[in-house]
């Protein structure tokens, strides 16, 4: 497939140059990359709770009482104010758990490795999307070409008949026809260039083109090389390398972890607990009173001291706790089997993603091969056109065809043109869906 030569003041675009913009810039690329930098960040042994927790706290009280009426004489009366400031530092630490924190961190290893996994799936369907963006666009442009070349081909003979009436030598009848002809592929080079133009706004959101209408220069030939797959090295490659199986073994994993982590409810767990805090109270007594009992018996309010009273206590503390659930109504076994079960479900998700994909690759490799076929078949139909159209060129020169047989043999041409295009698209689309499939992409283009 060849394509026209360059246009002066656009960029050229390969289909490499396209694939490494669309990974650098495509925002479901780098939305992925987002939700990778949390996985990376989760995956450490504080989230999986090796480590103590560590708590400076401060607290301060303040109270005022006021003593209306009091159950003994004894008892303070009046007002007293008291206020304390308390500085705190504690300490929490798991040190046993029946194992829970190797399994966590494990298990976070494991949704980082999804996390990449689910970007790589998301990698394989854009190069897959650049890809067919870019020949699509290449398709398009060349589907144009071939209608400006049937539109120029009519324009020649247009012009002709023109010259060749004014000579006498044409009826008005065939050059209303031949205009009629040049009419109708002026409209569809118009169209063309719409469906074109919409192709290239496809291509320039997969590259997140800041310039949705932006045009490049194509390269100057795009070709490919029919390959002999064999079937069974394709079922054993994509068995190995495809990415969304990759994905489902890591989801399966993860899911083990989680049985796993359900089963460790069921052993003791063993924490220390320590921590230090001063307590220091000022309490102010001078608007209170006390009751003094006289020697006859009576008794004499005594004021309280002006001065406030302070006191400061310090506190040492270290603990050991073993937890150990004896019953709480069956939690714990109803998350064991409610985990075996999540863990049958995904194998049996495995196996419907097995059958699917094989499925899809006897279909692809199927398509693959009937397009091989179908593509030297339009190339040889095309060739056949391009001669036939320039022996009838000869032909209609000299009289010995008129304008009908002409336009039949013309029409017939653009549409061998257009078949063989169509054809290496859908040849070229094939062959990146068996290397999708197989998990070759990636490895091909990034």
């Amino acid at each position: 497939m060849t394509i026209s030569g360059p246009v002066v003041g656009q960029e050229q675009l390969s289909l490499s140059q396209a694939i490494q913009s669309g990974l650098a810039r495509n925002y479901d690329i780098q939305i992925e990359s987002k939700n990778i930098d949390i996985a990376r960040n989760n995956n450490n042994w504080g989230e999986a709770g090796r480590w103590p927790q560590l708590n400076l706290n401060l607290a301060q009280n303040n109270s005022l009482t006021d003593n209306i009426k009091t159950a003994t004489p004894f008892q303070i009366q009046d007002r007293l104010v008291a206020n304390s400031l308390v500085p705190s530092v504690t300490l929490d630490w798991t040190l046993f758990n029946g194992f829970k924190v190797q399994m966590s961190k494990q298990r976070l290893e494991q949704l980082q490795r999804e996390t990449e996994g689910n970007a790589s799936i998301v990698i394989s369907n854009t190069i897959q999307s650049i890809i067919l963006g870019y020949y699509t666009a290449v398709l398009q442009k060349r589907r144009l070409d071939e209608f400006q070349k049937q539109m120029d081909l009519s324009q020649d003979r247009y012009s002709y008949l023109v010259l060749k009436k004014e000579l006498g030598g044409a009826s008005t009848a065939d050059l209303l026809l031949e205009e009629g002809n040049y009419l109708t592929d002026s409209t569809n080079y118009i169209n063309q260039q719409l469906t074109y133009r919409s192709s290239l706004r496809s291509l320039n959101l997969l590259l997140a083109e800041d310039d949705p209408d932006k045009d490049y220069n194509f390269p100057d030939s795009v070709t490919f090389e029919p390959i002999n797959y064999r079937f069974d090295d394709l079922v054993a490659k994509m068995n190995s390398d495809n990415v969304d199986l990759k994905k489902q073994y890591l989801t399966q994993s993860i899911v083990k972890y989680d049985l796993q982590i359900s089963k460790v409810e069921r052993y003791p767990s063993l924490n220390f607990t320590s921590g230090f805090s001063n307590t220091r109270t000022r309490l102010d007594l001078s608007e209170a009173s006390f009751s003094d009992q006289q020697p006859d018996g009576s008794l004499v309010a005594i004021p309280g001291p002006p001065d406030p009273l302070n006191s400061e206590t310090s506190l040492y503390y270290g603990n050991f706790t073993i937890a150990f659930t004896l019953f709480n109504g069956g939690k714990i076994k109803r998350a064991i089997q409610n985990a075996i079960v999540r863990e049958d479900i995904e194998n049996v998700r495995t196996d419907r993603l097995k059958l699917s994909l094989y499925k899809d690759l006897s279909e692809a490799y199927d398509s693959y091969n009937i397009r091989r076929q179908l593509y030297g078949i339009n190339r040889r139909k095309r060739e056949v056109a391009d001669l036939n159209l320039q022996i009838s060129q000869e032909k209609f020169r000299n009289g010995t065809i008129n304008s009908f047989d002409f336009r039949t043999v013309q029409n017939r041409r653009l549409i061998a043109a257009v078949q063989e295009l169509q054809s290496i698209y859908n040849l070229l689309d094939t062959n990146v869906s068996l290397m999708r499939l197989t998990g070759g992409i990636i490895e091909e283009y990034k």
